[in-house]
């Protein structure tokens, strides 16, 4: 499969509007376009430390999967194929609450999937922090009460 970079002057595929150059290339997102469909591809770098965590988990998946289906997986498989998404989300909010994490970042986080804090702000597209924004004021109309910069 041949992939070209996506171009630099380019509206951003994330969608927030903005040049891709000025936008989630910044944050170290490359955007490849495949020569034979024309799809936008999105390539997420990963660090040594992610790394060290999910290559034996990523192997393990691998192994699950040709057991279930008796086959290598292909690009269009999902990684993790037996996954309970719902259980995955209540359980990550039962453990946000455990952690005492603000019921505002909570709501954030139910309404766009996104866990955003001050340490990866920088790697989540334009886009992403603007619906996480928009989650937090609303939760805060909806709460005022609970609002930290209402005196």
């Amino acid at each position: 499969m041949g992939r070209k970079p996506f171009p630099r002057n380019a509206r951003c595929p994330c969608g927030s509007g903005d040049k891709y150059k000025r936008c989630c290339f910044t944050k170290g997102f490359h955007y490849y376009v495949d020569e034979a469909s024309g799809e936008v591809v999105r390539s997420v770098p990963v660090n040594s430390e992610a790394r060290s965590v999910l290559e034996p988990a990523l192997a393990k998946q691998r192994e699950k999967f040709i057991a279930t289906f008796g086959r290598e997986p292909g690009p269009d498989d999902p990684i993790f194929f037996d996954l309970d998404e719902d259980a995955l989300r209540k359980d990550t909010v039962k453990a946000m609450s455990a952690a005492g994490i603000r019921p505002a970042l909570i709501y954030a986080h139910e309404k766009t999937g996104l866990l955003v804090s001050t340490e990866n702000r920088h790697l989540i597209p334009n886009v992403g922090l603007r619906e996480w924004d928009e989650a937090v004021a609303e939760y805060y109309e909806l709460h005022p009460d609970e609002d930290p910069d209402v005196d």
